[in-house]
Order: structure tokens, then sequence, then C-alpha cells
């Protein structure tokens, strides 16, 4: 039997985080164990100074796990703590998409995805362009999970993940725009480009304000599919940053005439 370690960012009172469980439940054994309160945003952080608490649970009828730390640490402490040793970790249903490098580097969702592959498991991360928790649950989302997502989940575990391929990042478009379609995309490498406005407070202080601006979905990427085509993106990633290798020996010759 396969055995699924279903997690999230968006803390166990996230309704994306049950739908989930719902889309991998009759594929196998599901252990659920999220945060406590939302780590959103906080990319790859994992805790190192100070102690960390696990408890169990029940929600909606569901005995599940809580830490006060991390989903990166949440991978940890499930498979060193908890003594289970899943064949998939699936992470999600995010509240908002995570589309681009841009995203995947910041999300929390994808980051304990990253965590499981660089721990030899693979991996699943699942996000949605809604906005709130009451447009993660309604009947068109739980519709997409349990026919879309699922089968995602389903042939994951039947097959496994290609050679080269560590973890899938999964983006839903929202629902309303959704034309029932699936691609397997490249992740864009931006999505936004930043700015920061200056103002000053009532003492007169400066301080600056992030603002973002949309960059040109290019086809063929995860922004193209779920915002133009309205298409589920499929994104496969590899943990290994080494692509730069077909340079290494260009950088090697530079090197060896510097110091030489």
């Amino acid at each position: 039997m396969v055995r699924f370690l279903v997690t999230n960012d968006d803390s166990y009172a996230s309704p994306g985080l049950y739908l989930l469980y719902r889309a991998a439940l009759d594929l196998g054994e599901v252990l659920v164990f999220s945060t406590e309160s939302p780590r959103s945003v906080i990319g790859h952080t994992i805790t190192l100074s100070r102690p960390l608490r696990v408890y169990r649970m029940r929600v909606r009828g569901i005995e599940i796990y809580l830490t006060d730390g991390t989903p990166v640490d949440v991978v940890h402490l499930a498979m060193n703590v908890l003594r289970y040793k899943p064949d998939i970790v699936l992470s999600g249903v995010n509240v908002g998409e995570n589309l681009s490098l841009q995203h995947i580097f910041y999300s929390g969702t994808v980051a304990a995805a990253i965590e499981s592959a660089v721990m030899g498991v693979p991996a699943i991360a699942f996000s949605a362009d809604v906005e709130s928790f009451e447009e993660m649950e309604t009947a068109e989302m739980e519709g997409i999970a349990m026919r879309y997502l699922r089968k995602i989940i389903d042939v994951v575990s039947k097959y496994g993940l290609p050679e080269g391929v560590d973890l899938l990042n999964v983006n839903i478009p929202n629902p309303r725009r959704f034309r029932g379609c699936v691609e397997v995309t490249r992740a864009s490498r931006v999505r936004w480009l930043s700015s920061y406005e200056g103002r000053r407070d009532p003492s007169g202080r400066p301080y600056y304000w992030l603002s973002m601006s949309r960059v040109a979905a290019e086809p063929g990427t995860d922004v193209y599919a779920a915002e133009v085509m309205g298409c589920i993106s499929v994104t496969p990633l590899s943990i290994d940053l080494n692509t730069g290798a077909r340079g290494v020996e260009k950088l090697k010759r530079v090197v060896k005439e510097v110091f030489q």
C-alpha cells in the first residue's frame, strides 16, 4: 500500500489540506501533519534556535498531527519523530498559486515538497488560484480535486516520476476560468518586476513599500498555461542545482588562467 504524507503551509485550518487528503484517501494510507498557524512565503525555513512541539488533535473527523514549526520541519518531524516513512509527500492545496521560479523559491508549500525530495521521497506540491479559505471550500474545487488531482497522485504513485525529476509543482487556475485541461510546463523564470515606493511616516521618517508589476507570460510556461489557457499546469522540477555544469569547463579554463 502506498503511504502518503499530506501537509501544507496554510495551517491545519485550511480547507485545502483536507481537499488533498480526500483526493488521496482511497489511493493508500494517508497521514496528515500540518502547522498550527499559517507559514506562507517563508521559503525553506527550518527551525534551529528553539524546541519544536508536536501534538495530535481531531479536526473534521480526522486524526492529524500539528507542530509549531515550519512546513520543512513537518517533513523532518514526520519521518524522524513519528517514524512515518511516506512513499510520496503531498503538499497543499495552497491558497494562492505558486507559479514561476520566483514563487517556487518563496513558497512554504513547495519547500515541503523540495525537502521531501532532498530526503529521497518524491513529492507533489499543489496550489490553486484562490484568495481565501471560502474560495477553496467550494463544490468546484472539490470536483477538480477528486477528478484531476486524484489522477495526478494516482499516476505518480503507480509509475513514479520520470528520471531526473524529483517533484512536481501543480497549479490550478481559478475554477471560474478552468477549461478542463492539463498542461505539462516549465517554470517561468520571472513573473513579477519589483519596485519600492518611498514614503514618509507621520514623524517624517522614510520607509519603503514593495509593489510589483506583471511580466508577460511566455507560451510553454506554468504562468501561460494557468493564466492564459485556463489549464492546470504540471511542472517537473529537479533539486539538482548543478544545471550550470555546461559552463564548468569554460570556468575551469578561466580560473586556471587567472590563478596561475
